[in-house]
């Protein structure tokens, strides 16, 4: 079953870094491809949008600096958050899961820059709890 969609910011976008399309979520728990396990903290998402990945184990690759249009709103999410954080380079996509490794949510991220929805500030965040995908 999928997540409901969640707009914390009244963006509607489905472009790179913006919003994760209900298919690409389909695809993300059917289809995940290789996941990477990250260092993710909310000290690692800046307020311009970039996210510098960092592997929790040994990687022989370099993992990119993603960006995504609303950092307030995964500030706040990472900040409480206790579980794991996957990379998907497949869907570029961030796989926030709780303990039990239920996905929490699915952050769609772009390799690009753009510009930060209007809308984006701090404390507009996903019920305590709820299930959420692109941020």
């Amino acid at each position: 079953m999928l997540p409901h969609p969640f707009r914390t910011d009244g963006c509607s976008r489905y472009s790179p870094g913006h919003h994760l399309h209900w298919i690409y979520a389909k695809k993300c728990s059917q289809e995940p491809g290789q996941a990477v396990e990250l260092l993710l903290t909310s000290d690692d998402v800046r307020d311009d949008g970039w996210v510098g990945l960092r592997p929790a184990f040994d990687y022989a690759e370099d993992l990119p600096d993603v960006w995504m249009h609303a950092p307030h709103a995964l500030q706040e999410l990472l900040a409480e958050h206790r579980g794991r954080v996957y990379w998907l380079p497949r869907w570029h996509a961030l796989r926030i899961e709780h303990q039990g490794d239920a996905a929490v949510g699915l952050v769609n991220v772009g390799l690009e820059s753009g510009a930060l929805c209007a809308t984006d500030a701090p404390g507009s965040r996903p019920p305590r709890g709820g299930v959420t995908y692109g941020l």
